[in-house]
């Protein structure tokens, strides 16, 4: 499932839940809810006449145009429109009900606008009960290539060209990253790409004295079996053999800057909702936050 407001970052969220649909073999609901305050924009700047009827009248059409621009590059991918009355996060969790997750755009209009807690976008990563891939308007260079592309230019790019970037995702050891790790397998299998598994350990004290240097090289040491230990246990779940390659790289740096810098060249940077040290919650300043905040991918939040 797909929220969708009529901006650029629903458009652009829209146009990556379609292409994840062809992967997956999955049919795609786009879903837009408005209210009478003022949410979203694109329906109050279409409305003809701003009363209850003329609103949703104009959030159809708002939502029906999304859907006619978005191309879709698999004829068996079908796109199912909603369009409800109420507040936008209940009303997007329970159309999300029973789906495999929901993709929202970062920036949209009005509430949309920052990513502070009590948006949308927030809401939405801070209450769905199911994975949430977050998608940046324009910043992603695949969908901004198909985007821009023609129809003609678009299947003659999809036949020709491979995105060949990687899936990034990161792991610290916990329950949450274990299924955030499950699911960027999965997401590495269909795009047919390598798995980039980010450990990051962090030291803040002067290295250059010799018992913190020992402590600092006890702590990376800990860092390879964490992530050793990870990708061990996804490997033994999945029969002794993963469908994919996996790179593993432990980092002597901060959950967020490793993962941020590792995202500058993926497809989809993959994160869980809780875990320890920086994942333990999703507050301003953790981890997750921060990367749906900067990445400049596709950002999946898994629970």
């Amino acid at each position: 499932m797909v929220g969708v407001d009529g901006s650029p970052g629903s458009a652009a969220a829209l146009r990556w839940a379609v292409d994840e649909g062809a992967r997956r073999h999955l049919p795609v609901t786009a879903a837009l809810v408005w209210d009478a305050v003022g949410e979203p924009r694109a329906v109050f700047d279409t409305a003809g006449v701003a009363d209850r009827a003329g609103l949703a009248q104009a959030a159809r059409r708002v939502l029906a145009d999304t859907v006619a621009a978005v191309r879709v590059p698999d004829p068996a991918v079908t796109v199912t429109e909603r369009v409800e009355e109420g507040s936008p996060v209940p009303e997007l969790l329970r159309i999300a009900t029973g789906a495999r997750l929901v993709v929202v755009g970062e920036r949209g209009p009005g509430a949309l606008h920052r990513l502070v807690a009590g948006s949308v976008c927030q809401g939405v990563v801070h209450h769905a009960p199911l994975p949430v891939v977050v998608v940046r308007g324009g910043a992603d260079r695949s969908s901004a290539a198909a985007g821009a592309a023609g129809a003609a230019d678009t299947a003659a790019a999809a036949a020709t060209s491979v995105d060949e970037r990687p899936v990034v995702v990161g792991v610290d050891g916990s329950a949450g990253s274990l299924r955030a790790l499950r699911w960027a397998v999965q997401a590495a299998a269909v795009r047919k790409t390598a798995l980039r598994a980010v450990h990051a350990w962090y030291l803040d004290v002067p290295a250059y004295l010799g018992i913190y240097t020992d402590f600092g090289s006890a702590l990376a040491e800990q860092a390879q079996h964490t992530l050793d230990d990870a990708v061990n246990t996804i490997i033994a779940e999945q029969g002794g053999r993963l469908p994919v390659q996996v790179v593993k790289e432990t980092v002597a740096d901060s959950a967020a800057r490793a993962l941020l810098r590792a995202a500058a060249d993926a497809q989809v940077l993959v994160v869980g909702s809780r875990g320890h040290g920086g994942f333990a919650e999703l507050l301003l300043g953790s981890v997750s936050h921060q990367c749906v905040a900067h990445a400049p991918c596709p950002v999946a939040v898994i629970r």
